[in-house]
């Protein structure tokens, strides 16, 4: 599928090379037609030089599979793609929809533990990653000197008489180097203060991770959920159990400055970088699954810890948006070469 006559002009050295520019880079639109997944629209990035991705339109414009040139990006669960009106939104009926993927969107009112609120029921995660996008466009665009692919769109959670929250994001990927961001502005579309709960999910799997990967960033572990005491530091070097094992989860507080980085490195040095920034996120959650069959690697960005909104609501970690208020963020993702 072309780019619109919007998209920036690619320069007439190499449009006189090219039957069209899309045979460089592309964007397709698909429908997924068996399993779980089936009737859910895909956007398909293909973008050699850069990482090519799915975006998943009928889930907040998520990303799916995701892969830098010769290295798997994105990790995948047992239950792979699944469609959003397959969603379960009660308790932790999240989890049987959750397909992994590059970066899966938990809030917009609720992330982490279900809870119930004031007679609300906030399952786990939230329910804006099984919304549907709208006024979805993508093109070719200019950004800072250099041409990369620009998808945008709007996701609304809205009940009738409870707050209105407009996600509006903005997926940017080079088409020169192996990065993309994810640009997102979160506003109170009503006219009551709305609670507001956010996180960016990302999901790293096998090659960049397994026995030997270490985990190190410009961020401070200073607790963990289910281990009391001082938490496991950074560099936190990765293994693989021989069973079945807990879940590990460390709460991380980045350094002062205006963005924060994680470094993800393989045992044969391939490594990837995810930097939030900080005026948007001021915590790091990192999830770490070591079970055989599992192997996940969660690197997430969040505006609280795992506790659910009712918690939140006592810890002070609850973001409350006035109307008409926004409140913007920012993650990038980037293999290091």
């Amino acid at each position: 599928m072309g780019f619109g006559a919007d998209s920036m002009l690619v320069d007439e050295s190499v449009r006189r090379l090219v039957g069209a520019p899309d045979q460089l880079v592309s964007v397709d639109r698909l429908i997924r037609d068996e399993g779980p997944g089936r009737g859910a629209p895909v956007l398909v990035v293909r973008n050699p030089s850069g990482i090519s991705f799915e975006v998943l339109l009928d889930r907040a414009l998520d990303l799916g599979w995701a892969d830098a040139p010769g290295l798997p990006l994105a990790w995948r669960s047992a239950r792979g793609p699944v469609a959003s009106s397959r969603y379960e939104p009660h308790g932790a009926g999240w989890t049987r929809t959750f397909g992994g993927g590059l970066l899966s969107t938990c809030g917009l009112a609720s992330t982490g533990a279900p809870s119930t609120v004031d007679g609300t029921h906030h399952g786990l995660h939230g329910r804006v990653g099984h919304i549907p996008a709208e006024n979805v466009r993508w093109g070719l665009v200019d950004d800072e000197g250099a041409p990369a692919v620009e998808i945008t769109g709007d996701v609304v959670e809205a009940s009738l008489g409870g707050p209105s929250l407009r996600l509006w994001r903005r997926i940017v990927a080079s088409v020169e180097r192996p990065e993309l961001r994810v640009e997102d502005l979160v506003t109170n579309d009503g006219f009551l203060p709305a609670g507001h709960m956010y996180r960016h999910h990302l999901n790293l799997g096998h090659p960049l991770v397994g026995p030997g990967t270490v985990v190190t960033g410009t961020v401070d572990p200073f607790a963990e959920r289910d281990r009391p005491g001082k938490p496991r530091g950074l560099p936190w070097t990765l293994d693989i159990a021989e069973g079945p094992a807990p879940e590990a989860v460390v709460y991380c507080r980045p350094f002062p400055g205006p963005t924060a980085c994680v470094l993800v490195t393989a045992p044969d040095g391939r490594a990837v970088e995810i930097e939030q920034a900080t005026d948007g996120w001021p915590l790091l959650v990192l999830w770490r699954d070591p079970t055989p069959g599992v192997n996940v690697l969660g690197v997430e960005p969040s505006t609280s810890r795992d506790g659910g909104r009712a918690q939140a609501e006592q810890d002070d970690e609850v973001v409350v948006l006035e109307p008409g208020e926004s409140r913007a963020y920012r993650t990038v993702v980037r293999v290091v070469e």
